[in-house]
């Protein structure tokens, strides 16, 4: 049967130290997750971000191709305030029975990039701009490299022939599950279909101005409702979900590797005193005995 390994021998170091730098990058991807979630929430369901606390979509069209006949709410006027002559202010409350067919000739005329940007204050927008990219790159190498470190981990305790292998083998294979979440496959792979969890800031920005100005004829539906809500909420809880049972395994497993002190030096000196203990030799003549 294996037996523990001594906190302050060798492995045990070793072992604690995988542990402290396995939860350092746990408390990384949680935050970068966390604040995405947070950042998506205050985008979407509050006007804080929003300059004159209405959101609202700025459609810029070349000159002559204003989409005339398009109504504007009474504070589109004080939204209109240092915005040039080629945009235009829209709210996305009044999409309906608007004159569709000058709106898309004016998002034509300039692209879909350059066409509509988001009537965000300037500090929000250098904000996001700045920490979306930096929550992406943070938690991707947080999730590779916590795969890497309990895969090291799960050697060790292999190596010092330590009992917690089977849940360390548990916590490597959730940590990859979390990996392959945690990629940016809509960067890599633009045709696939699931995402990663964490989000850029041109893709939170197109997702906002879809919901803020819905496509022509219709408002947002509710299925519609329903993906973004998943893909910016839902799908990174799951993924925190997914990262507790991994440092959940992980700390089962360092637990049984690393034994209490007491408990090494009792099993140390019951070795020693096997070890030590000599051997019964029947006397000369005992039957037996060698000749």
């Amino acid at each position: 049967m294996s037996a523990p390994v001594h906190p302050y021998g060798d492995y045990g170091v070793a072992l604690r130290t995988l542990r402290s730098g396995r939860n350092f990058l746990g408390y990384v991807l949680f935050f970068s997750v966390m604040l995405q979630v947070v950042g998506f929430i205050l985008m979407r369901f509050t006007t804080q971000p929003y300059r004159a606390s209405n959101p609202v979509v700025l459609i810029k069209h070349a000159p002559g191709h204003g989409p005339a006949g398009l109504s504007e709410t009474p504070g589109a006027a004080f939204m209109r305030a240092g915005v040039p002559e080629s945009l235009d202010v829209f709210p996305a409350a009044n999409a309906e029975g608007q004159s569709i067919e000058n709106y898309q000739s004016s998002r034509l005329v300039m692209g879909e990039k350059a066409g509509r940007r988001l009537n965000l204050r300037r500090q929000w927008r250098e904000s996001y701009y700045l920490i979306a990219p930096i929550t992406q790159l943070l938690g991707l190498l947080a999730s590779g490299s916590q795969a890497i470190i309990i895969f090291v981990t799960l050697l060790v305790i292999l190596v010092a022939q330590a009992p917690g292998v089977a849940n360390m083998t548990r916590s490597l294979i959730w940590s990859v599950i979390l990996l392959f979440m945690v990629f940016p496959w809509q960067y890599v792979l633009p045709g696939f279909p699931i995402p990663g969890v964490l989000y850029g800031w041109h893709e939170l920005h197109n997702t906002l101005a879809l919901a803020f100005l819905p496509p022509p004829g219709h408002g947002i539906s509710f299925d519609q409702r329903i993906l973004i809500v998943g893909r910016y909420v839902l799908w990174p809880v799951l993924a925190l979900v997914v990262m507790l049972v991994t440092a959940e395994r992980f700390r089962a497993g360092v637990r049984l590797a690393i034994g209490h002190p007491l408990q090494s030096m009792m099993l140390g000196e019951n070795r020693g005193s096997a070890a030590a203990a000599p051997r019964n030799t029947p006397a000369p003549g005992v039957p037996g005995a060698k000749n």
